[in-house]
């Protein structure tokens, strides 16, 4: 697999940025990392771990599950691959890699997590300028709080984006790092939002329902006033819109609108009144469905 295109760019190289977040300097046995191919042997490969700057040998037998006679078959000088170590010896000066050894599974994982790695770095040079400090400061600073709570800081900041200032609060870093972390996390996420659409439908006989239906709207869109909007379609129904970045978030933020104008709606409420709500794609199945 080539890995190339995902070099990126940064004041400090990969392998110090990972010693310094996750104060490791060599790889353990079984453990899966990047390696780029320095030189090509009739016997095997020799890669560059990039994550730790050590050098890793591939025996021919490890390159892959089907018969090749010869490395070039498979790799080329300065190709980047996804390797797990199988045995290390004499302190860590003889390391040995796999090629082979990877799963399909583990392989889609390391590189995901290498990805979002390579943009932690950046992420953190970006931050390390608006803070005006030294990058490798931040990255101890910050970034090793930010893995204590996640798996890579590129998730921390992920989190930011999702949920709010509050990731970083529950992490007890400085209040005068947020609202960079906020600004550079937000300038280079964008994360996909999904709309979930149901159709709100109110029904009361009490004298005042007009005044609790406005109350009841408003409390519940005050839940999130930028993911909830309600629009009124016709007595007695609403259409309401729900923004989240997954469909779960979503469908879970409605049920807290929801719950929050019934019970506005009904409580100390002694006329017949009806909260409820529909499916805009169950209707419009259903419909289709009678017209077939």
């Amino acid at each position: 697999m080539n890995l190339s295109e995902y070099g990126g760019s940064s004041e400090i190289k990969f392998s110090e940025f990972m010693k310094i977040l996750y104060d490791k300097e060599a790889p353990s046995e079984q453990e899966l990392t990047i390696g780029r191919v320095t030189k090509i042997e009739d016997h095997g490969i020799y890669v560059m771990l990039e994550e730790y700057n050590k050098e890793a040998y591939i025996p021919l037998k490890e390159l892959s599950t089907r018969f090749i006679k010869h490395p070039r078959e498979l790799v080329k000088l300065n190709q980047r691959v996804i390797v797990k170590i199988y045995r290390i010896q004499r302190g860590g000066l003889i390391i040995n890699a796999s090629m082979k050894r990877v799963l399909p599974g583990e392989r889609q994982k390391k590189l995901q997590e290498w990805r979002k790695l390579r943009k932690s770095l950046l992420m953190f040079s970006q931050l390390a300028e608006r803070l005006n400090m030294p990058l490798e400061k931040v990255i101890r600073d910050i970034g090793r709080q930010m893995v204590n709570y996640y798996d890579t800081p590129y998730d921390a900041f992920e989190a930011v984006v999702r949920w709010g200032e509050d990731v970083l609060k529950d992490m007890d870093l400085p209040e005068d790092y947020i609202p960079h972390i906020v600004e550079v996390a937000k300038n280079n996420i964008r994360l996909r939002e999904v709309v979930l659409k149901r159709y709100l439908i109110i029904s009361s006989l009490a004298p005042d329902a007009i005044i609790r239906i406005k109350k009841a709207l408003k409390e519940g869109r005050d839940i999130a006033p930028d993911k909830i909007e309600v629009k009124y379609i016709s007595s007695p129904r609403y259409l309401v819109r729900v923004k989240g970045y997954d469909w779960k978030e979503a469908v879970k933020l409605f049920d807290k609108f929801f719950a929050k104008v019934k019970s506005v709606i009904l409580k100390g409420n002694k006329y017949p009144s009806e909260v409820s709500y529909e499916e805009i794609e169950e209707k419009r199945k259903t419909k289709r469905a009678r017209a077939g």
